[in-house]
């Protein structure tokens, strides 16, 4: 066997031995999330492939026995949800990110943040309120405000935060209540203003594994680093403890 083919059979070798990554992330980290896994790639770091859609609808998923190496939700409630049914390995739950909630309407829209929601003519887009992360703080935040009863006949709801921001950007709805993240990227969207903290509970975003696989602890960890600090404040999250 010669030099070249030594090296062959080890590039060979060492490919079949990467595998890859199951990630299961909340829909309004998308944009962040596959810019992380190229970091993560870039740096010699397993591929990963992901499943994005409402933390409600994942959660359901890893507890029906769907194969999940780690999950990312957009509500602490989901992640305590698999963690009660003993669904993510013990001690690898963090929380990576942080998010504000926004009001937004199509480009072209003359409505106010101050006005709302008295200046709400038609339809007004919310997620899904038992099972989209954003959709529980958008009820938990026109509870407090005292505006949900103002506006019940006129909400339409998202099975998740991306599909409410769809219904704004086309124009199908008067306005919607998103993550400032997801409206700061769409550039199609009017933000017409955010929503206090106070009115809301802390809109956190907790990883943890799901699986022994050892990737999965690798990019947990890249997950707290200085790099993807970097990737989560250039897309409008900020960390967690601020």
């Amino acid at each position: 066997m010669n030099v070249l083919q030594s090296i062959l059979i080890l590039i060979l070798t060492a490919s079949a031995a990467r595998s890859e990554l199951t990630v299961f992330a909340a829909a309004s980290t998308t944009d962040v999330m596959r810019r992380l896994a190229a970091g993560f790639e870039e740096g010699g770091g397993e591929k990963i492939r992901f499943n994005f859609a409402a933390s409600g609808a994942l959660a359901r998923q890893i507890d029906a026995g769907a194969p999940a190496d780690i999950f990312v939700s957009a509500n602490p409630n989901w992640m305590d949800y698999l963690e009660e049914k003993n669904l993510l390995i013990s001690g690898t739950r963090r929380n990576i990110a942080g998010n504000s909630l926004a009001l937004v309407a199509p480009l072209g829209s003359v409505m106010s943040f101050e006005g709302f929601p008295s200046n709400l003519t038609g339809k007004l887009a919310v997620g899904d309120f038992q099972s989209v992360p954003a959709g529980t703080y958008a009820q938990s935040a026109l509870k407090s405000l005292g505006w949900l009863d103002a506006v019940q006949e006129q909400l339409v709801k998202g099975s998740n935060v991306r599909m409410v921001l769809m219904y704004v950007e086309r124009g199908e709805v008067d306005a919607g209540i998103v993550y400032l993240t997801d409206a700061k990227q769409s550039g199609k969207v009017r933000i017409l203003g955010t929503f206090s903290p106070d009115c809301h509970p802390p809109i956190v975003y907790p990883a943890a594994a799901c699986s022994t696989n050892k990737p999965a602890t690798r990019f947990l960890r890249f997950l707290d680093s200085a790099e993807a600090r970097r990737i989560f404040k250039s897309h409008g999250f900020y960390k967690p403890t601020d």
